[in-house]
């Protein structure tokens, strides 16, 4: 009876805590839903400051609705999985702005009224295997019949999923977009091959100019205009190769009344040596500029060398036959923020969460000594650095021979700066006067009042404010192929960085405009992590080999020296054809010995070819192994030890008695 009624208290307990943890997960679930821990080191799954900015300054109410076809994501677990994710987000920003964020979640069935809703909404409809169509995607309006949308969410884009939201918020909270000046000889907004591509119907803009056209209010500007327009914020110029003194003068003008200034100039320009030779952009030339307006504000650019970095070097396909498959391109960049050294202000809000930047051919800034400007770098090389002719660069495309030929100037180069302080003017004497041509031409007097110019401002000799200025020494930088893929997804164009040139140029306008609110979000979800140890065996294992290959080729190339010249001299004795040849026992054995000790380099070079990656992947084996098998043994071996502990405590027994 006694065994009975125990074991029915044991039921009843069993059956009161399963009830319990019913009502407790269904109490957590309705109470607790946006409650969480976030355990990520960036804070990845935590809203931003930048979003909890953008949300509280909501004048007016945002509406989003979520398009969202539950039932048939529930056959594909990660789609399930994100669009669980997507969900949760979308209700912790309507809690954030309750009364300014309406939130809807719509889920269209097939042939309803909710799936033409999500067709006008602009949803891309994703066919299944089943025949069913799957909708996934975000849309969003305001009132004054603003519209954005997220056609689907690709799990491509899932690390930058709490930036495409608030940037789409962000978008619809404003009632007209800054106004961003632009200067640029590479015809940013056609893409490559420049405007006879786009007339011959290829046209594609480069994906940093649709990415600023979406965030700004662009207006070009000539490159020979004598004046900038006073309500743009900031004047971002490309590659100024053929500016008119004139226009320079207008940018003097500009800084000096308080305008901001974002440039980019370049000692090799691999865009315009890229473009298709038969538009304009062929005649640009490949460096560029700013003189004489870089000694008005304190920096020196020399337009004919250009940074090479061997520990930042992009490894590039080499296709040399006979060498490495790949090899260190020590002109091209990857910089990074990597524990050891920062290529980046992390000080900056324009550089403080960039992960990556991939530059090509880059030039060097410096300052001049007892300037009036201060100047703050926001990108540099590493100390294991040079700086190579780029003359040299242009004609030889062998990353190898850049490699074996670099010579380390152990000096940090700044690639980018910030220039703030007071500035005088590049033109003292004033206005830069118009070609004579152009003075001779027509007589303003005969114009009409109502096409007669308006005179220039007056004069600034000085600025009236501490300028706001941002150099960077490479136009590469704007290139599709150093920094994102682009996918086709139904339709629609899937953009996935690779790096964050795009969010380096946009936080820069913005930071010049005065908002900072995007920035804290830009590069948030993208997780550098580099194998500092591993790459550091890789260089070094390739150097060697770089090293074997060198010696190898000199002896070949002695060896054929001393072969050629015993042939000669062997002709010469017997004094017959130059195939006939008369080789002493001596000449004969070093021709042996030489042959012997080019088979033994070949040999050399071979083991050390093949021994390439050994020390690399014995590393790269502890690493799977310490994160694959011995973390969850440790912790399993842990829980082993608190259950024992727990059990002899229970016992009343010491740790280890009998």
């Amino acid at each position: 009876m006694f065994i009975a009624n125990r074991s029915s208290n044991a039921a009843v307990s069993i059956l009161l805590a399963l009830v319990l943890f019913v009502c407790v997960t269904i109490i957590s679930d309705y109470f607790f839903r946006s409650l969480r821990i976030d355990l990520t080191e960036n804070g990845r799954f935590t809203l931003s400051q930048g979003t909890i900015n953008t949300l509280k300054a909501l004048d007016e109410p945002v509406t989003l609705r979520f398009v969202y076809s539950e039932q048939v994501a529930t056959r594909f677990p990660q789609i399930r999985t994100y669009g669980d994710r997507v969900l949760d987000l979308l209700l912790e920003y309507a809690d954030r702005a309750p009364g300014k964020l309406n939130f809807e979640i719509i889920n269209p069935e097939p042939f309803s009224e909710e799936e033409d809703q999500a067709v006008a909404l602009g949803i891309t409809a994703v066919p299944t295997d089943t025949g069913d169509s799957l909708y996934f995607g975000l849309a969003g309006t305001n009132s004054v019949d603003g519209r954005e949308v997220i056609a689907y969410f690709t799990q491509e884009r899932e690390p930058l999923l709490e930036y495409d939201i608030t940037e789409m918020i962000y978008k619809l909270s404003r009632s007209k977009l800054p106004k961003l000046g632009i200067i640029d000889s590479l015809s940013l907004q056609f893409g490559p091959g420049g405007p006879m591509a786009a007339m011959q119907g290829q046209l594609q803009p480069y994906v940093v100019y649709e990415q600023l056209s979406g965030n700004f209010d662009i207006e070009h500007v000539d490159m020979s205009t004598d004046r900038i327009s006073e309500d743009i914020g900031v004047l971002m110029i490309v590659h100024p190769t053929d500016l008119s003194p004139q226009t320079l003068y207008a940018v003097d003008q500009f800084v000096l009344r308080g305008g901001r200034i974002l440039a980019f100039i370049d000692p090799l320009s691999e865009m315009a040596q890229q473009s298709s030779p038969m538009g304009p952009q062929a005649l640009v030339p490949t460096s560029s500029s700013l003189d004489p307006l870089l000694e008005a504000w304190g920096v020196t650019f020399d337009a004919s060398r250009v940074v090479g970095d061997r520990r930042r070097a992009l490894r590039v396909r080499t296709g040399q036959p006979g060498g490495l498959p790949y090899s260190d391109y020590v002109v091209w960049l990857g910089l990074q923020n990597d524990g050891e050294i920062e290529d980046f202000d992390s000080a900056d809000p324009i550089t403080a969460n960039i992960s990556l930047l991939q530059l090509g051919s880059a030039g060097a800034l410096m300052p001049i000594e007892q300037a009036s400007t201060t100047f703050t770098p926001l990108i540099q090389s590493t100390e294991d650095s040079m700086l190579f002719d780029s003359e040299e660069v242009a004609s030889n495309f062998d990353p190898e021979e850049l490699l074996r030929s670099f010579v380390s100037f152990n000096e940090r180069y700044t690639i980018a700066a910030r220039i703030s302080g007071a500035v005088e003017t590049a033109y003292p004497d004033g206005p830069v006067p118009p070609p004579e041509d152009e003075e001779e031409g027509v007589d303003l007097d005969d114009l009409p009042i109502d096409q007669e110019e308006d005179p220039l401002p007056d004069h600034i000799a000085q600025s009236i404010e501490s300028v706001n200025i941002i150099l960077v020494a490479d136009t590469d930088i704007l290139d599709d192929r150093f920094w994102v893929s682009v996918q086709d997804f139904f339709g629609q164009r899937i953009i996935v960085p690779n790096a964050d040139n795009a969010d380096f140029v946009i936080n820069a306008i913005e930071n010049l405009m005065g908002s900072n609110d995007l920035i804290s979000l830009r590069g948030r979800g993208r997780d550098n992590r580099p194998l500092t140890a591993i790459d550091r065996l890789r260089r070094a294992a390739e150097a060697q080999y770089i090293v074997e290959q060198q010696r190898l080729e000199g002896q070949l190339a002695e060896t054929e020296q001393r072969l050629a010249a015993l042939q000669i001299q062997g002709g010469e004795i017997a004094g017959e054809g130059p195939t006939s040849f008369v080789l002493t026992p001596e000449e004969e054995a070093e021709i042996e010995r030489f042959r012997r000790q080019l088979l033994s380099t070949r040999r050399e070079l071979r083991a050390v070819q093949r021994n390439l990656r050994a020390d690399i992947e014995v590393l790269e084996n502890w690493v799977r192994f310490i994160n694959i098998l011995l973390m969850p043994v440790g912790v399993a071996l842990t829980a082993v030890g608190l259950t024992v502990l727990r059990r002899q405590r229970r016992a009343g027994k010491p740790i280890g008695g009998q």
